[in-house]
């Protein structure tokens, strides 16, 4: 027996998660101005699948217990031994990039602060500076 997928079922999944509620938040009104959220969205996924028969194997083992074939008929004696698989996977990572803010003034995009993303930019430019007054000591006493 062979399992069909529900496509219609995987179809509306896929069009949730990449539809724009999952970029743009819920509009929210506050001191007269009306904020739409906004995020970075990345997804991705994959799908494979395959089967084969096995050298050397056969099929005539007894069935085991829960088997599709409940009376124990077994596969011809000496006949390979055949099997199949797939799978799908599927990944996604949002992040914040800001806000519109629609106000008296006009729409003006805020952009979200990442003070980690600044954090560990500091963190590098500090160890790129150790680094650098190190090389120089280091070359100057060999001189």
């Amino acid at each position: 027996m062979r399992h069909t997928p529900d496509l219609s079922r995987i179809g509306e999944s896929l069009a949730q998660a990449f539809g724009a509620r999952e970029v743009y938040g819920e509009p929210v009104e506050r001191d007269g101005a009306v904020v739409i959220p906004a995020a970075r969205v990345w997804s991705g996924g994959g799908a494979g699948g395959g089967g084969g028969t096995e050298p050397g194997a056969t099929a005539d083992a007894a069935p085991s217990e829960g088997s599709a074939d409940p009376a124990g008929h077994g596969a011809e004696p000496g006949a390979l031994a055949e099997g199949g698989g797939g799978g799908f996977g599927f990944g996604r990572r949002a992040e914040p990039a800001g806000a519109f803010v629609v106000d008296e003034h006009g729409v003006r995009w805020v952009p979200a602060v990442d003070v980690n993303r600044i954090v560990l930019g500091g963190q590098v430019a500090l160890v790129l500076a150790v680094a650098a007054v190190a090389w120089a000591v280091s070359r100057r006493r060999r001189r």
